[in-house]
């Protein structure tokens, strides 16, 4: 199935893929997934998610998850557990991507979560760009963050998926996120090469897809056009993008900063953005005033910026021929 599957896709499986389609395979264990982007984790459990023979199943994103398990929480005014029946009651196979806890605020919502999610019979498998052990990093948190971490060292094979090759890098560029572009600088010659007319003043409209304003300079059938200050220097969330993702599947950024000077909470958000139109296989157009592989250089960026130049590596790339290199 996994052989097959990566042929289809143009390669073959390596040493630690391999490893990981043993584990899964074993259908009593539980299974943690962890490498740096690109290594094929997120490929790894969707393949093994469809062959699933079971209806009873379901593969969520962190972003996804926690607010629908949130909003579950309010519902049964605070009764963790309670929430959890709820949207699990009906599922045997729960895969859990892009499992990560950098917020301690997370982290002590994990530690609630965990052994509530664990104590039902259901098969946990997830993905993650770091080992248990790094959970939670910051040194004035970590230690509390401890016997979460513990819990699922016992209670789920930890794989590391670490081959040498960014498959990303192998992207044929044919539909969904992978059909996207970077775009550099987004001159008007750039746009009408892809097909894209820059809004008139009048398109604009505000939307509220998750109950807070979003500011979009034109909305179409199945297209948004966003400024990125509107969309990321303003208070939007991964609600909002998972929202308008359900019914846009074409979305064009424009203006896109330097992220080293976009800011902190800007960033983060277009980490959050990125990953967000990924995972829904939305086809994004980022008008951007630098290129793409500068993108990971400074140290105020958000932690997991690589995932994120990674995801991004998989667009193509339209650059002016004048611009400086």
């Amino acid at each position: 199935m996994f052989d097959t599957a990566a042929a289809e896709l143009g390669f073959a499986l390596d040493d630690a893929q391999r490893r990981a389609v043993a584990t899964l395979a074993d259908v009593d264990r539980n299974v943690y997934l962890w490498g740096p982007a690109g290594r094929g984790k997120s490929w790894l459990m969707a393949t093994y998610f469809d062959a699933a023979p079971t209806d009873r199943k379901r593969r969520v994103h962190f972003h996804e998850f926690f607010r629908d398990l949130h909003l579950a929480i309010r519902r049964h005014r605070s009764n963790l557990s309670a929430a959890v029946d709820e949207l699990l009651s009906d599922v045997d196979l729960l895969c859990f991507d892009e499992f990560h806890v950098h917020d301690p605020a997370d982290g002590k919502f994990i530690a609630r979560l965990m052994p509530a999610l664990l104590d039902r019979h259901i098969r946990v498998v997830l993905t993650s760009n770091y080992p248990p052990r790094s959970l939670l990093p910051n040194p004035l948190f970590h230690d509390d963050f401890l016997p979460t971490i513990e819990l699922i060292e016992r209670s789920l094979t930890v794989v590391e998926i670490d081959g040498a090759l960014d498959y990303r890098t192998m992207s044929r560029h044919g539909d969904g996120f992978a059909a996207g572009w970077w775009v550099t600088p987004g001159t008007a010659e750039q746009r009408a090469r892809l097909g894209l007319r820059s809004p008139h003043p009048d398109e604009r409209k505000i939307l509220t897809p998750a109950g807070y304003p979003v500011h979009v300079r034109r909305v179409a059938d199945h297209s948004l056009w966003f400024d990125f200050g509107e969309l990321c220097g303003t208070s939007t969330a991964p609600v909002d993008y998972l929202a308008l993702a359900r019914r846009h599947s074409e979305w064009v950024i424009e203006g896109v900063p330097d992220l080293r000077t976009a800011g902190r909470e800007p960033a983060q958000r277009f980490a959050n953005l990125v990953d967000v139109l990924y995972d829904r296989d939305v086809t994004p157009f980022f008008l951007a005033a630098t290129s793409v592989d500068v993108v990971a250089d400074g140290a105020r960026l958000p932690i997991d910026i690589a995932r994120t130049v990674s995801r991004l590596g998989l667009l193509g790339n339209l650059r002016s021929e004048h611009e400086d290199h």
